[in-house]
């Protein structure tokens, strides 16, 4: 989970419009009036660029990973009926995201307000799992009422594409110390730092793998030994840094 920044709110959610999809939801909770055709395009294209087109909490790519995008009410609509259209109480998810969270009214991540590193980490034992670390328990609640650490749907995924990334770095990292610097085994390490950076999946957990993998930390001593470490390159790893999980 990463932190998002929510942009402006669509111009097709007037106030007048609200307050009409609002009442309708009041008067018959059947309808889905979040996907009235007087917003559903214009809202789901704004929640997605927010989200950079992934699930807001588990963070795999929507409409590829996860084909069904899904509006979630943050505030449960069962029990806030009146903010059923409110931009503010909106985020994509996927559907078993969505699924799983129903209409808890546990504390949780908001990831538009909560910064999640405040609130979660990585095992030392299991680098794709989470752990709950405030003392409030929201990064517990968050954990185990999304199921965040479901082993079948997001720890194999998240595994799979960090192991992925792990072995290209280990590649870099030989060729490098048999080869010599070169710019072709930079441009390779750039393309692997660009996979952890926030529009990809499972970004959080991939970043923060990559700042501590061994075969990253010599491949950086290497490059900046020949004085290649560029600007471009200092801004990926700040990214990375800026969505990156501490570890316990």
């Amino acid at each position: 989970m990463i932190k998002l920044n929510r942009g402006e709110r669509p111009e097709a959610l007037t106030d007048d419009v609200c307050e009409e999809l609002t009442k309708l939801y009041l008067q018959n909770k059947n309808k889905d009036v979040w996907n009235s055709p007087k917003i559903k395009k214009p809202l789901k294209d704004a929640l997605l660029e927010m989200s950079h087109f992934k699930c807001s909490y588990c963070e795999c790519i929507l409409n590829i990973e996860a084909k069904d995008v899904t509006i979630d009410h943050f505030l449960p609509k069962a029990f806030y009926a009146d903010r059923v259209v409110e931009w503010e109480n909106l985020f994509p998810a996927c559907l078993r995201c969505n699924r799983k969270k129903n209409d808890s009214e546990k504390r949780l991540i908001n990831p538009c307000k909560d910064e999640p590193r405040d609130f979660l980490a990585l095992s030392r034992q299991n680098p794709f799992r989470f752990m709950g670390t405030d003392v409030d328990g929201t990064g517990r609640n968050t954990i185990g009422t999304i199921g965040l650490n479901d082993i079948s749907r997001v720890m194999v995924a998240r595994m799979e594409q960090w192991e992925e990334i792990h072995d290209k770095l280990g590649e870099i990292y030989e060729d490098l110390r048999e080869d010599g610097y070169k710019e072709k085994y930079r441009r390779r390490l750039i393309k692997m730092m660009e996979k952890c950076t926030v529009g990809n999946a499972y970004s959080a957990v991939k970043a923060s793998n990559m700042l501590v993998d061994h075969f990253y930390t010599g491949i950086k001593d290497m490059v900046v030994m020949n004085e290649r470490w560029t600007d471009y390159i200092v801004e990926l790893e700040e990214d990375m840094k800026k969505i990156s999980m501490p570890f316990v």
